[in-house]
């Protein structure tokens, strides 16, 4: 993909300039690095210089689309489109491992935890609240006991937000929470559904 086709691609997702800016800034920089070394390799053979050059094109493709080039990162944006194919949004997918979870037991209800591993990068540096956006409570058995939605928001500081979640009507026992998405926000900005899988244990 060249930079011209990335950028137009860049520029119909729904999301803040500076994340725009940030994500375009890198795919430069991955570009200018593959120029680099192409001009370095072109005295060697074509069989030795088309196998790196291959494995170079879909890294940058994987680092365009995830919006970052930070190494071992497994999150990636995806479009959201409506029913006649216009992209009316985005999210975030495969972020289990960017957020860890616990769990904590309150007169007030249940207090989800949630803490980003790395802050400083896109989506995560972009957002000042955060919430759960999908959740359930099982019990011991597996039976689902609450099926939940979005919960009120949080101010994510430093990358460490703490969300409650109702517990009533909740009896004693042993249970799990299973969240499938959490979803950040900043002010003026639409909110970003980021899924993946966070199971924690608790007891009431």
């Amino acid at each position: 993909m060249d930079h011209k086709r990335l950028k137009s691609s860049v520029e119909k997702i729904e999301m803040s300039e500076e994340m725009r800016t940030r994500i375009i800034r890198n795919c430069e920089s991955q570009i200018l690095y593959e120029t680099a070394e192409n001009t370095m390799h072109k005295s060697k053979s074509d069989i030795r210089f088309k196998k790196p050059a291959v494995a170079a094109a879909v890294l940058f493709f994987f680092l365009c689309s995830a919006g970052t080039a930070a190494a071992g990162r497994l999150g990636l944006f995806k479009d959201i489109t409506d029913w006649k194919g216009a992209i009316v949004g985005t999210k975030y997918e495969q972020a289990s491992g960017e957020i860890k979870t616990e769990v904590f037991v309150e007169e007030n209800g249940i207090t989800v935890r949630a803490v980003v591993v790395d802050p400083t990068v896109v989506p995560y540096s972009e957002m000042e609240t955060f919430g759960i956006e999908n959740y359930k409570i099982i019990d011991r058995s597996g039976k689902v006991i609450v099926k939940g939605e979005r919960t009120e928001m949080s101010d994510l500081i430093g990358g460490v937000s703490e969300i409650t979640v109702p517990s009533d009507h909740i009896g004693s026992g042993e249970y799990k929470i299973v969240i499938t998405a959490f979803v950040g926000a900043k002010k003026g900005d639409q909110p970003l559904r980021i899924d993946g899988t966070w199971e924690c244990d608790f007891s009431l």
